[in-house]
């Protein structure tokens, strides 16, 4: 059953509550009400082929380890999830800071019902998540804190489904993606929360390919994400049939987005929409800022409000073909100066922005290079 604040889209296809119908078999380990504390695991050469169900599985116990797969861990569990906690908890030192391939191929890396799983960083090494099915990993009422996230080489190959989401639980991670970050999160987002709370610190300093094809990089219902900078290396969204981010009643707050180069192929709708939620960014497109939206709009905003810095310090071409730069409906948009570095609108179809009974509030507008190659409407 969904609890009310979720979201109509997609929670994710496995529920820790849910009974299985066989019994587990094959785990490394499984915990009820007891515990287990080790050292390192996997300093040497670690390969499980567990092939039925977890690595581990906590109830109402507790898993402490400490790293896990400084040397060679490979993880080729095929059905279920890498670990799973109920009510209980996991805590282990860094994980992959060697060589760490996860092949578990129908369901999460891990979940966590109302419990917490609390970790080092994750991939100072090279991961590979070949998650195939569902989601990286799943919070209902539970906790999840990691490091860094991928700051040596991490490839997310998960195809169907999430790479997290979130119900009333939270998410609370380090830097995602300082070395090389590849999302090839095919059908769905690269996260999703309800009315949860997700806090990360900058995502893509290094390298930060996102190939979410089907919907968004994130949506937000009720709740909130709070990131630090986007995209200060090199950060390519590939998003194609829906938007980079969507806000119900929720909050996104971000750092800068764009300092470094930043492409948004976001194909058929918005980079976001705002219902009437609230997104506060820092600065966009002080780098290199491409934005090939080609339906729709930048941005909309119904009764919510969007607050930026600057637009395009640095570099910012704007190829939305089709509609406005940004739509605002009864709420309200506040930026700084927008194109003092070079700001080319290559909108061919209508405004480069519309109000109807809200506001815009801008500093100054092209005190660098500003193009406006608007052919068919007002600007």
């Amino acid at each position: 059953m969904k609890v009310p604040c979720v979201a109509a889209f997609l929670v994710g296809l496995l529920s820790l509550q849910s009974t299985r119908a066989a019994p587990l078999k094959k785990q490394l380990w499984s915990v009820g009400s007891g515990s287990v504390d080790t050292g390192n695991v996997g300093d040497g050469s670690f390969d499980d082929n567990n092939q039925n169900n977890q690595f581990w599985s906590v109830n109402s116990g507790s898993v402490e380890t400490g790293n896990v797969g400084d040397g060679s861990f490979d993880d080729n569990n095929q059905n279920n999830q890498f670990w799973s906690v109920d009510s209980g908890s996991v805590k282990t030192g860094n994980v992959g800071d060697g060589s760490f391939d996860d092949n578990n191929q129908n369901n999460q890396f891990w979940s966590v019902g109302s419990g917490s799983v609390d970790t080092g960083n994750v991939g100072d090494g090279s991961f590979d998540d070949n998650n195939q099915n569902n989601q990286f990993w799943r919070v209902g009422s539970g906790s999840v804190d990691t490091g860094n996230v991928g700051a040596g080489s991490f490839d997310d190959n998960n195809q169907n489904n999430q790479f997290w989401s979130v119900g009333s639980g939270s998410v609370d991670t380090g830097n995602v993606g300082d070395g090389s970050f590849d999302d090839n999160d095919k059908n769905n987002r690269y996260r999703k929360v309800d009315c949860a709370r997700l806090k990360n610190s900058n995502m893509g300093d290094g390298s930060f390919d996102d190939n979410n094809q089907n919907n968004q990089f994130w949506s937000v219902d009720s709740g909130s994400v709070k990131t630090g900078n986007v995209g200060d290396g090199s950060f390519d969204d590939n998003n194609q049939n829906n938007q980079f981010w969507s806000v119900g009643s929720g909050s996104v707050d971000t750092g800068n987005v764009g300092a470094g180069s930043f492409d948004d192929n976001n194909q058929n709708n918005q980079f976001w929409s705002v219902g009437s939620g609230r997104v506060d960014t820092g600065n966009v497109g002080a780098g290199s800022f491409d934005d090939n939206n080609q339906n729709n709009q930048f941005w909309s905003v119904e009764s919510g409000s969007v607050k930026t810095g600057n637009v395009g310090d640095g570099s910012f071409d704007d190829n939305n073909q089709n509609n406005q730069f940004w739509r605002v409906g009864s709420g309200s948009v506040d930026t700084g100066n927008v194109g003092a570095g070079s700001f080319d609108d290559n909108n061919q179809n209508n405004q480069f922005w519309s109000v109807d009974s809200g506001s815009v509030k801008t500093g100054n507008v092209g005190d660098g290079s500003f193009d406006d190659n608007n052919q068919n409407n007002q600007f």
